[in-house]
């Protein structure tokens, strides 16, 4: 019972109970993928994420330890740590069937103080095995996380050659989410279908959270915005948001734009006067 009572203590601080939803921001792109507009002075940047209010920020152990002081207070967001690293998204020397290892594990995630650790599942590869190591590291990581009552939040993606240019289809994406939430995931980071008509099969499919990745940077704010909306209105319980977020001309504005969307249950119009 010990552990269920930290996994709930830890979860409240990401997923808002009187929301039942959550805006989180993923800050650990530098691992994979190296510095990029928005993570180059990363505590000029964080701080913005804890001005706009974020509900927590998904960072690697190197930047837990650097903004450290940062996660620190009341108004601090809740910190998920990344536990693995990727060699699928680089922009430069990527591999067109990456993978990923675990980097930390769950004992470190506690003492550096994480509210929520977070790791891949990558589904579809070619090579059998390598897919079975994926369920089986999360499964490992899960079981982990319930002997130290963290929450685990898995991140299931659809990246191999066997679902080539199918990984954000509704059909495919449902697999995965309730794949991850049959291993005892806490809550899921995962693709959103581009359309609430689709999604609503992968959130009734699963009986956990699911916060919506954000994905490659959106031409524009109103598109950003509009795949919240969608997602919410789908039964999605949040997001965990990137590029659109670190990326945006501020930080802080786009987080409140989009938090009155998924605490307030408002629409793109209402949200973009927070931009202004």
């Amino acid at each position: 019972m010990t552990g269920d009572c930290g996994k709930q203590i830890r979860l409240g601080r990401i997923i808002r109970p009187e929301t039942g939803r959550s805006v989180c921001v993923a800050f650990d792109h530098g691992l994979d993928d190296g510095p990029m507009p928005g993570n180059i002075d990363s505590r000029a940047t964080m701080a913005k994420l804890i001005e706009g209010g974020a509900d927590g920020v998904l960072v690697s152990p190197g930047i837990a330890r650097l903004c450290c002081d940062q996660f620190t207070g009341r108004n601090a967001p809740a910190l998920i740590l990344r536990l693995d690293w990727s060699n699928m998204f680089r922009r430069e020397l990527a591999h067109s069937e990456g993978r990923n290892r675990l980097i930390a594990d769950v004992e470190d995630a506690v003492r550096m103080g994480a509210d929520a650790v977070l790791t891949f599942m990558f589904i579809g590869y070619e090579d059998a095995d390598a897919e079975a190591d994926e369920v089986a590291k999360n499964a490992h990581v899960t079981r982990a996380c319930e002997r130290f009552g963290i929450p685990h939040i898995i991140e299931p993606m659809a990246q191999g050659g066997k679902v080539a240019g199918r990984g954000m289809e509704a059909d495919v994406i449902k697999v995965n989410v309730r794949m991850a939430a049959e291993l005892g995931a806490d809550a899921i980071k995962t693709d959103y279908s581009g359309s609430a008509d689709t999604y609503t099969a992968v959130t009734e499919s699963c009986h956990i959270p699911i916060l919506i990745a954000g994905g490659p940077k959106s031409k524009t704010v109103e598109g950003s915005l509009e795949m919240v909306r969608g997602a919410i209105g789908a039964g999605a319980s949040g997001v965990v948001m990137g590029r659109n977020i670190i990326q945006a001309d501020d930080p802080a504005k786009m987080l409140a734009a989009i938090k009155t969307i998924v605490h307030d249950g408002l629409g793109v119009d209402e949200a973009m006067k927070h931009l202004a």
